[in-house]
């Protein structure tokens, strides 16, 4: 969901933050390793290994969904807006990174603050991925027929062209893969052959010695999803198992994934209408910019999810879907990957909300461009000041 998509991972150092699919891919057996066997592999490191995020050379414009690597590094603003401590779907993942964290510090030193691990899985499927490369989405390809199902209804409902708007699928088994898990390194940071299969191997290596990291089914892997415009990947969602796990956990499957999906989508709508070019998206810091973007792309989902013409989702699941957005929202003021606070994204759906109701009469879908225009009237109202 973020502008910038440069910094983005799941990684929670601070406190939180495919080629292909599971069943088309043979992984390795998962052979766990003791502590001093994974110590070992950690601290065997060649000089010169450890990345840097600056040295992503990628476009400005890709937007992401998951967490930033800085999200509990921004500035927090508690005097203007409500701003829960954390919220139930954070508290979640940081239970899920606690194992690797406490247990086995030095790995997650190796894999998501020195190799960038976290990064690999979602830039894998967007670089090298495509529709016609057999999917699955879920640790057990749980959601795949759920996720083929919203991709073919959102792309009905809007007018922008869908035909090449692929979705794809980010796991973490990827690093188990030496050869897939290699060319996304050396392409992502430019690193020779050479360099760049060491470094794979040696995340292989360490995620199956691991006692905590599932042999790459775990969150901090693929909490995210993507909608990427084009370009070097082609225009593409990505949908990452974790952040599907996570909202699984906290009784939202039912909502989950056509309600992200349909928020991805609605980035596309942006990318082909150049609404990235609006003042709203262009002026302020980083963090406005992105806040604008996320929130109508919040509340378009919110439009599809609720209207007779596309998810006719009923009021109860409506309220569950409000609560998806709810538990994403974040107070990170000086983050560029800042999405809106709860309050505000609470607010952007249910705009959207209300537009489609208006609309079950007759049954009317809003081109994408008068869905727009009466966003960019309100918005100034959604992102309001709202502390008593």
């Amino acid at each position: 969901m973020m502008r910038k998509a440069v910094r983005l991972g799941s990684c929670l150092a601070v406190a939180l933050t495919v080629s292909g699919c599971q069943d088309s891919v043979t992984a390795p057996p998962v052979v766990r390793g003791t502590p001093s066997t994974t110590r070992s592999l950690a601290s065997a490191v060649p000089q010169g290994t450890t990345l840097d995020l600056g040295r992503l050379a990628l476009p400005s414009t890709w937007s992401s969904d998951g967490y930033l690597r800085d999200v509990v590094r921004g500035v927090i603003d508690p005097g203007d807006y409500v701003c829960p401590p954390t919220t139930e779907v954070v508290s979640w993942l940081i239970q899920e990174a606690t194992p690797i964290l406490t247990q086995e510090p030095a790995v997650f030193q190796l894999l998501f603050i020195n190799l960038l691990a976290d990064l690999i899985p979602s830039y894998e499927a967007a670089l090298f991925q495509t529709s016609d490369t057999p999917q699955s989405f879920g640790y057990n390809g749980e959601y795949t027929r759920v996720l083929l199902k919203a991709e073919r209804d959102v792309k009905r409902f809007w007018d922008i062209d869908p035909d090449d708007i692929q979705l794809v699928a980010a796991h973490g088994t990827v690093l188990l893969d030496v050869d897939r898990t290699a060319r996304t390194y050396q392409l992502l940071f430019g690193l020779d052959a050479a360099t760049a299969r060491a470094i794979a191997e040696l995340v292989r290596d360490v995620i199956l010695q691991s006692q905590t990291l599932e042999g790459g089914n775990h969150p901090l892997f693929t909490f995210n999803a993507f909608a990427f415009p084009g370009g070097l990947t082609g225009q593409k969602i990505v949908m990452g198992d974790g952040v599907l796990a996570g909202f699984e956990a906290v009784g939202l499957a039912d909502v989950a994934p056509t309600a992200i999906y349909a928020h991805e989508y609605a980035h596309h709508v942006q990318f082909q209408k150049d609404y990235f070019s609006d003042p709203f998206a262009t002026t302020g810091s980083e963090a406005e910019q992105t806040r604008y973007t996320e929130l109508m792309a919040d509340a378009m989902a919110a439009y599809y999810l609720t209207h007779k013409r596309g998810a006719t989702m009923n009021a109860k699941r409506v309220e569950q879907f409000l609560q998806l957005y709810f538990q994403l929202g974040d107070c990170n003021f000086a983050s560029s990957g800042h999405h809106g606070t709860p309050n505000q994204r609470l607010a952007a759906t249910r705009f959207g909300f209300a537009l489609a109701d208006q609309a079950q009469k007759q049954g009317h879908i809003l081109t994408a461009d008068q869905f727009h225009a009466l966003f960019v009237a309100v918005y100034p109202q959604l992102i309001a000041p709202d502390a008593p």
